[in-house]
């Protein structure tokens, strides 16, 4: 397959995920229509045959659409028709299905189960009603993310609002923490200090001490010093006992 080809079959696929189904690829359009530049080339490289995909590719993919079928800025892009005219897009309140799913960063987590899931960079937080697309999605900031179960029912008849992105995602501004659940966190090791005993030294009998050349009856205090030899010593005690 030529380079040209391979762009244009790369402008059909990025048409079709900022027209048509951006919730397939896990996609959410802002309210003017966009995408970030990050997260689309993300959900392409995923999709089987389009690794090779950088991000120069999508660039020249906007640039030689005949049609001009893409607007882009330095970090986002959306698809030129129907979203020529300056109105934002409205998100409509809808009911949730009782359970959703959202997937995060382990780095994040935490943090999250301290003070709930909140939107950081983003309007709303992203839920969807699919665990592998929950994963999928997390996946584009840790590959090993940690998978939220979201009681969406609970949370919805006790005043959280939610709006239908498309048909896959749902949207929440924020969502404390009795209305999720995830796995406990590891435990930390605890390094435990183990401290150090002083060996008393054991007590010598009076027959080593002689066998060192050691006196028996004197006070041994640090270190051991050297004495008479036994032969000398035992010669001594003989001469004082035949005395």
């Amino acid at each position: 397959m030529g380079k040209d080809h391979k762009i244009r079959s790369l402008s059909k696929l990025m048409s079709y995920i900022l027209r048509h189904r951006p919730d397939e690829f896990g996609l959410v359009l802002d309210e003017e229509g966009f995408i970030p530049l990050k997260e689309l080339h993300k959900a392409i490289t995923e999709e089987e045959g389009w690794s090779y995909v950088r991000m120069a590719d999508i660039k020249q993919a906007v640039y030689v659409s005949d049609r001009e079928r893409f607007q882009m800025d330095e970090k986002r892009i959306r698809a030129s028709y129907g979203h020529s005219s300056p109105v934002k897009i409205q998100y409509e309140p809808s009911v949730p299905p009782k359970i959703l799913y959202h997937g995060t960063r382990r780095k994040a987590y935490p943090g999250i189960l301290r003070n709930g899931l909140s939107p950081m960079v983003r309007q709303y937080v992203h839920l969807t009603t699919s665990r592998e697309l929950a994963i999928r999605i997390g996946c584009r900031r840790d590959p090993a993310p940690v998978l939220l179960t979201i009681n969406a029912g609970r949370a919805n008849e006790e005043g959280i609002t939610f709006y239908l992105a498309n048909e896959l995602i749902y949207l929440v501004e924020a969502l404390p923490v009795e209305y999720f659940t995830g796995p406990p966190l590891p435990q930390e090791k605890k390094e435990k200090k183990v401290e150090k005993k002083q060996e008393e030294e054991p007590e010598i009998p009076e027959y080593m001490l002689f066998a060192r050349g050691l006196h028996p009856h004197k006070e041994l205090k640090g270190k051991s010093k050297k004495g008479p030899s036994w032969k000398n010593e035992h010669r001594k005690y003989r001469r004082q006992k035949n005395r």
